[in-house]
């Protein structure tokens, strides 16, 4: 066995040799920076930190010193690592996690995590109906809070009071959760995503608003509010002038609100959305850097207008767009090949998947095509295919003076 005096001097030179490695002449700063970027932060874990630190000594003296390394507190992670954190992150900025089903865990949690809502960053927290995570955690101002992901499954829809002084919030996501939309943090942000929303939705004034002060908003995605009872209709539209309810249930008081520039909008997504709310964005919104959009319920041959208006610039650049047309219920989607995706995950770490696919309704299907295949110089750029295969004469019938549109009889996406 070699005398530990030899092992000693060996570990010695080691790490000599390894402070003249290049990276090691950055400021030990610098390479914790550099440390935090390789982390995969939606699964933080002392795991990773050891992983790193079994690099060399001064790799895990950095690492051991470095606050930014220990900013998570988990409600899924044993109590032990959360004293961990606590004592390596004293003061510095945390993101709080509550994502438990566990009533033991949830009773344990609740308490730190009201303890360090001062100095709270990211809240996340999953609700059911065996907690009142909502109503205990903000029991307490979070003045530092950017980040607020809130998943209710619970039976009621939650509410979020007022959140009180502090800097204004980032990325806000919502799952059948409320709050004050007239909230001052909710302001400059980069994502905001509402989705299920039972009651309490934002006006059409919030809600223009709310964009309107955030002109660097980057992802907007308000899915699933379901279909409006004429009072939750006019508590959005917020306009009771006209007395035809059919047309106001579809434009009124759209023109009473400018226009909304959002140059770094990147995704916009309205899936299951009321019709009047899907008209309502996409006749305020101008975003001509935006790369993905989902749409279904856009009614009317104005509102799909709208729809391609907007999204004009993403089809010109798709490799492939698919028509699929059902002319007896007066049905067009029109979607890229590849189609868009949105993961299921927290909007931190989502990375969309660029496209456009759109669900229109009552539209003049032969109209809108012509004006698709005359938007621009398409040639072979668009596939056309009956929704019912048995309806393919009809179809060829009613597309037959579409000249740069090809029609796939047997393919079922792009050639």
């Amino acid at each position: 066995m070699m005398p530990k005096s030899i092992l000693r001097e060996a570990a010695h030179q080691n790490r000599l040799r390894n402070a003249q490695a290049p990276i090691h002449r950055l400021p030990p700063e610098l390479l914790a920076e550099i440390m935090v970027y390789t982390i995969d932060w939606m699964y933080w874990g002392t795991w990773q930190l050891r992983i790193l630190a079994t690099v060399s000594t001064y790799w895990r003296d950095i690492i051991l010193s470095s606050p930014r390394c220990w900013s998570v507190l988990d409600g899924l992670h044993e109590p032990q690592e959360w004293k961990a954190v606590l004592a390596h992150n004293p003061a510095g900025v945390i993101d709080l996690r509550c994502a438990v089903f566990s009533h033991e865990r949830v009773e344990e949690f609740v308490p730190l995590a009201v303890a360090e809502a001062p100095r709270t960053g990211t809240l996340t927290l999953w609700v059911d109906d065996e907690n009142d995570l909502v109503e205990r955690v903000f029991s307490v101002p979070f003045p530092a809070l950017r980040d607020l992901l809130i998943h209710n499954s619970a039976t009621d829809q939650k509410v979020i009071p007022l959140l009180g002084d502090g800097v204004h919030l980032r990325h806000v996501e919502l799952y059948r959760t409320g709050m004050r939309w007239d909230e001052p943090r909710l302001t400059d942000l980069t994502t905001l995503c509402l989705a299920a929303l039972v009651g309490g939705v934002p006006t059409a004034s919030q809600l223009h608003t709310l964009l309107s002060c955030s002109p660097n908003l980057e992802r907007l995605r308000i899915t699933d509010w379901g279909d409006f009872a004429d009072a939750s209709y006019l508590q959005f539209i917020d306009d009771s002038e006209s007395s035809d309810a059919e047309s106001s249930r579809q434009h009124a008081s759209l023109h009473k609100f400018p226009p909304i520039q959002l140059n770094r909008l990147s995704a916009l997504i309205t899936t299951y959305l009321p019709p009047e709310v899907v008209a309502f964005l996409f006749t305020i919104i101008r975003a001509p850097s935006c790369q993905t959009v989902l749409v279904t319920h856009g009614v009317g041959d104005k509102t799909a207008n709208s729809i391609l208006d907007f999204a004009l610039p993403i089809i010109e650049v798709a490799p492939c767009m698919v028509l699929t047309i059902d002319p007896n219920s007066s049905y067009i989607r029109i979607s890229s090949e590849p189609m868009p995706g949105i993961p299921a995950t927290w909007v931190l770490w989502s990375k969309d998947i660029p496209g456009f696919d759109a669900q229109l309704m009552n539209v003049d299907v032969k109209a809108l095509s012509m004006r698709i295949a005359g938007a621009a110089n398409l040639n072979s750029h668009f596939v056309v295919m009956p929704l019912v295969p048995s309806e393919e004469h009809i179809f060829e019938d009613l597309l037959s003076d579409l000249e740069v549109v090809r029609c796939a009889k047997q393919s079922s996406g792009c050639q």
